[in-house]
């Protein structure tokens, strides 16, 4: 499998402050990337006032971190829309509009990420407020390994992936990626780069 290439990435940062841009320009090639916007372990990031065209994966995706903000922004999905995943604790998406919806899903809770070990908490602390389709359709969220969000003044429909199938999915995975020793040991992220 080859690595991601993101348009812009931000790993284990504090304060990022994203505001007011189309990403990427209008003159470059979304194709040419994976994910658009890239976030892993960063703290207090926060995206606003921003229109974000989808790579052949996602608009944004995050793994692991906290306090993340998405506020006043339209994002243009080819793929996904948004990802959080990593047991990243505390995401608001608030005032988003999704133009077209994305062919997994609009906004994808939980998924697997190559820092996914048993015991480790889920995705959790996920506020969707104000959060529309362009076209007036429902926004279809997808949780896999991740608490319910708190859902307001959203025209939403959640989708909840059964634990019976991507527990099994995740363990197999986790296996191919560091092996069946470790699957209930934590990874060490100054030594694993993710490429999930």
């Amino acid at each position: 499998m080859a690595a991601d290439k993101n348009f812009e990435s931000y790993a284990a940062k504090d304060g990022v402050l994203i505001e007011n841009r189309t990403i990427p320009p209008e003159d470059g090639n979304v194709l040419d990337y994976s994910d658009i916007l890239k976030f892993s372990n960063c703290t207090n990031a926060t995206v606003d006032g921003c229109m974000i065209h989808g790579g052949t994966e996602d608009c944004i995706d995050i793994v692991r971190g906290c306090g993340y903000t998405f506020r006043n922004c339209t994002v243009f999905p080819f793929k996904n829309g948004i990802t959080i995943k990593g047991s990243a604790d505390g995401v608001l998406l608030e005032n988003i509009t999704i133009d077209g919806h994305g062919k997994d899903c609009d906004i994808d809770l939980g998924q697997f990420d190559n820092y996914w070990h048993i015991g480790r908490k889920p995705t959790r602390n996920i506020v969707i407020r104000n959060v529309q389709m362009a076209d007036g359709s429902r926004v279809v969220v997808r949780t896999w390994d991740a608490e319910v969000p708190l859902i307001e003044n959203s025209n939403v429909k959640l989708v909840k992936m059964p634990k019976i199938l991507w527990w099994p999915y995740f363990v197999f995975r986790a296996i191919q990626t560091r092996g069946i020793r470790n699957l209930k040991k934590p990874v060490d992220s100054d030594t694993f780069i993710s490429t999930t």
